[in-house]
């Protein structure tokens, strides 16, 4: 290189760090990187919690083949494959604390997995996936099961109640009516085990490995010296500069500027952000894809109990019931959420255990309620997830209360919005795509302003994996762009 271009990035999460690091190690040493938190991670938050350390962002590693995370740790000894029961099924449980028979859920469970995965299926039926799945999954129970068996008949409601909540923690819309037959399969997942947990400090591992402190190196990169914390960007002035310089302000005041920058924000930042920080104003494709590209909330609970009550066979505690069972939930415990007819108790559907932490259950709260339930007290969480717990399974074992509660927020921090992207419908008929969301701002022949994180994968968004690629993607088109 004939200079050392000076280069700030905006976000100090997984695409930001990747980026940093790969140019750092390609001998681009004048980076700054711009963190509104007052830590590193973004959406990878290892926490201390119950004298242990567990994740309330990012948590598994998920897939082998084409993972680079999977790459990067496999012979580090970092990972571990889950060690919870190999139950390819669920451990349903119903509003009246009984448990159906779990032969016939694992079958009722197995055929929705082959309905929900039949990619040419739902292309040929084409519409909204709800649609879809709602006729083929009546069409292939018909064919399983005796109009007069009424008994398997109910549970094939219940299942396809519980799934519709599944659908929409994958793809975190509000409601699956938002998905198409096309847009459920965009996510391609990697292939091969798709739960390795970490194996000591959490997902925040990778930020050392990535920055070379695991394994220990003599190549270390001091991220202290590239990440200045606490630095909300609020302007990004990317043309008309005398120097072909970007100027970035903050809202503290402060001003930095660079011959390039790489924005890692998520797309719910750049939802609130882009008709005012960029000057001049975003190209209509680029807006396009801000505007249209979704980001849903999911939101992690985490319940620790003072010793484990659940049975050593189970991976999780789900429970069943009929729109007409949760209409009754409001009654039985009436405090909290409503939107759109949908309780907000409705969309806690599972606690899953976790075998690196043997008396924590972990939860997800999704759905149109999610954002609203951020803003609940813990006591008032911690009573309606003690509620669901013994209404479902309270029958069958002695729960007691919990020691501590530890809950996510992203949806209502100003520094997230949100917590992972999805192809909704409506973003599939605005033409919008990770593509043009990725898409660099060029000035007189150079990349001036690149955009990273995992909304801007094609495929992989919404995992830490797909929001690593998006940073060295942009460390590639820098690196490549001076090797010219």
């Amino acid at each position: 290189m004939a200079k050392d271009p000076k280069i700030v990035i905006i976000g100090a999460g997984a695409s930001g760090i990747a980026a940093a690091t790969k140019l750092f190690n390609h001998g681009f040493h004048d980076i700054t990187i711009l963190e509104a938190e007052s830590r590193i991670g973004g959406r990878i938050l290892s926490v201390e919690f119950a004298e242990t350390v567990v994740d309330i962002g990012g948590q598994w590693v998920h897939g082998e083949k084409g993972n680079i995370i999977y790459d990067m740790v496999k012979d580090l000894d970092l990972i571990t494959p889950s060690k919870l029961p190999d139950d390819q099924g669920m451990s349903f449980f119903l509003s009246d604390g009984t448990s159906p028979d779990k032969s016939l859920t694992d079958r009722l469970f197995a055929l929705a997995m082959k309905v929900k995965d039949d990619k040419e299926c739902a292309k040929r039926h084409g519409g909204s996936f709800a649609s879809y799945f709602a006729s083929e999954y009546q069409l292939r129970i018909a064919r399983e099961f005796d109009k007069e068996d009424k008994n398997s008949w109910h549970l094939a409601h219940l299942v396809e109640q519980w799934f519709k909540k599944f659908i929409v923690l994958l793809n975190p819309a509000e409601n699956w009516n938002q998905l198409s037959t096309t847009s459920h399969y965009v996510f391609q997942p990697c292939e091969g085990h798709q739960m390795f947990g970490w194996k000591n400090q959490g997902y925040k591992t990778i930020i050392d490995v990535m920055t070379r402190k695991n394994p220990n190196s003599q190549k270390q990169i001091d991220l202290e010296k590239l990440v200045i914390m606490n630095k909300e960007v609020t302007k990004i002035i990317w043309t008309g500069n005398k120097n072909a310089q970007v100027n970035i302000k903050c809202s503290d005041g402060s001003s930095y500027s660079g011959d390039h920058v790489i924005v890692t924000v998520s797309v719910g930042v750049l939802k609130e952000i882009y008709s005012t920080a960029f000057d001049p104003v975003l190209p209509d494709y680029k807006i396009n894809s801000i505007r249209s590209i979704p980001l849903g909330t999911v939101d992690k609970l985490l319940l620790k109990f003072p010793h484990k009550w659940w049975a050593d066979d189970m991976k999780d505690i789900s429970f069943l019931w009929s729109i007409e069972e949760g209409e009754k939930l409001v009654k039985e415990f009436p405090h909290g959420p409503i939107v759109n007819g949908r309780f907000w108790l409705e969309n806690l559907f599972s606690f899953i255990a976790i075998d690196s932490h043997p008396n924590i259950l972990l939860a997800w709260i999704n759905g149109p309620t999610a954002k609203l339930v951020e803003y609940l007290s813990d006591e008032f969480i911690t009573k309606g997830a003690m509620f669901m717990l013994r209404k479902f399974a309270g029958k069958r074992f002695e729960i007691p209360e919990p020691d501590e509660i530890l809950r996510s927020k992203w949806g209502s921090n100003p520094h997230f919005r949100g917590s992972y992207a999805y192809v909704s419908s409506k973003m599939e008929k605005s033409g919008a795509s990770a593509e043009d969301l990725s898409k660099p701002l060029i000035v007189n022949g150079k990349p001036t302003v690149l955009f990273a994180g995992e909304a801007t994968h094609g495929y992989l968004f919404s995992t830490v994996n797909g929001a690593m690629e998006t940073g060295y993607r942009e460390a590639d088109r820098l690196i490549e762009f001076y090797r010219k």
